[in-house]
């Protein structure tokens, strides 16, 4: 008989799944570095915005001569549909039987995977965009900060020395954040004055305030590893000069008709060795989560970040 939303074994666990696309960005939005960075500027998808690279110039003029021309450079960010996608295979049997338990394996496994990518190409400076794929991450292409030292002196110096660039930009320092790892951040909380006072006494592991700036803390926030570069990146980001494009939900589908690839890193394209696995055979339903997001600098000095940190 033909599968209905009623039928409790055979079509039915199947729509289970179709409910968690409301309650799932609710859960997933909240863990992200995206999801916490107060002000980015929401934009929709497939738009094409110009902007200013070159400034008009102006110079003193004598009485009867020449005024000199000047110009102005521009180009345009695009922010095209990118998305991100997974597949969790798991049994009929799980689908049915563990329920709800089932339900919440595949939603923390999506979400952590979700969560871990997209921060990672948020921020990480070895991210460049792949055209048609992926964009590139914020520090991708800037120039960082090396720490000229470890004490909360070296740290206000190096922290003068990044925010140079937004001054450089005239970008208001309103809506900036910083981005650190919870280490980095801990450090920092525990800083004293010569008499024990907190020199950041908002700020804790899970972030707060340091300078004056909102702080968002990220385990995912990429650890440069072996000396003397080990450390933390301390970023930070002009959240009124990034634009985000997010249509705001996660697309689940389930499928026990479709034919997978059991790969991490499936052919594409498909070809005659290509091993492929039936749902329906397997007795196994296919559950995918989908995600459609992008992101862009409206001016490329908006992201400045000093790099290997080890403040203490």
């Amino acid at each position: 008989s033909a599968g209905t939303t009623t039928d409790s074994t055979w079509a039915g666990p199947l729509v289970q799944y179709q409910n968690m696309a409301s309650e799932f960005i609710e859960y997933l939005y909240p863990q992200t570095i995206i999801g916490r960075i107060p002000g980015l500027v929401r934009v929709p998808f497939k738009i094409k915005v110009p902007r200013q690279t070159g400034a008009a110039t102006v110079g003193w003029v004598g009485e009867g001569k020449p005024a000199p021309l000047t110009s102005l450079a521009f180009d345009s960010v695009t922010l095209d549909q990118l998305k991100l996608a997974g597949i969790i295979p798991i049994t009929l049997e799980l689908a049915r039987l563990a329920d709800p338990s089932a339900e919440m394996l595949v939603r923390e496994s999506l979400a952590n995977a979700i969560v871990k990518l997209m921060d990672n190409d948020f921020i990480d400076p070895d991210k460049a965009a792949s055209a048609n794929v992926s964009p590139a991450s914020l520090t991708y292409g800037v120039t960082p900060i090396t720490p000229t030292g470890t004490d909360y002196d070296h740290l206000k110096a190096d922290l003068k020395s990044c925010l140079q660039a937004f001054f450089d930009a005239n970008i208001p320092l309103g809506g900036t954040v910083m981005l650190m790892r919870e280490a980095q951040a801990l450090a920092m909380s525990l800083m004293e004055t010569d008499i024990g006072n907190r020199r950041f006494p908002n700020l804790t592991m899970a972030g707060g305030e340091a300078f004056g700036l909102p702080v968002v803390t990220s385990e995912n926030i990429p650890h440069t590893e072996g000396s003397p570069q080990e450390g933390d990146p301390i970023i930070f980001i002009s959240a009124t000069d990034v634009m985000l494009a997010d249509d705001g939900e996660v697309t689940i589908d389930a499928s026990t008709e479709a034919s997978l690839q059991m790969n991490t890193a499936p052919d594409d394209p498909v070809t005659a060795s290509t091993v492929m696995v039936s749902m329906f055979q397997q007795g196994m339903v296919a559950i995918r989560a989908e995600r459609m997001v992008n992101w862009v600098k409206r001016r490329s000095a908006a992201v400045q970040f000093i790099k290997a940190a080890k403040y203490a």
